[in-house]
């Protein structure tokens, strides 16, 4: 699994650099956000643009984060997703619990 991490003073940013999040990353990625999120305390962001297809386990991966940031009395920002994720957030109705930030 590829990504990068960009901390700075008031935000993390957690970039995937893989074109799909799905079954096949899930349980890295999972583990990647749950030792991330446990060490930073600033505003945490999940940058998905070079994500085109994400499936169930990938919801999964970011609902999960999210918690976490709740948790935390937070709330995690998605930025630069693709529209596909964005239908599919749509339709799992998930846009109601995430904050798209749809522009880059």
């Amino acid at each position: 699994m590829k990504y990068e991490i960009d901390k700075q003073k008031d935000f993390t940013i957690f970039r995937l650099r893989e074109k799909e999040l799905n079954h096949s990353i899930s349980a890295d990625l999972k583990t990647e956000l749950i030792f991330l999120q446990r060490e930073i305390k600033n505003q945490f962001i999940i940058d998905l643009q070079d994500v085109t297809k994400c499936d169930s386990s990938g919801l999964s991966c970011l609902l999960l984060s999210e918690r976490m940031e709740r948790e935390k009395g937070k709330k995690l920002i998605l930025r630069n997703l693709n529209k596909n994720v964005i239908d599919l957030l749509k339709i799992a109705r998930l846009d109601r619990v995430f904050d798209l930030n749809e522009e880059n």
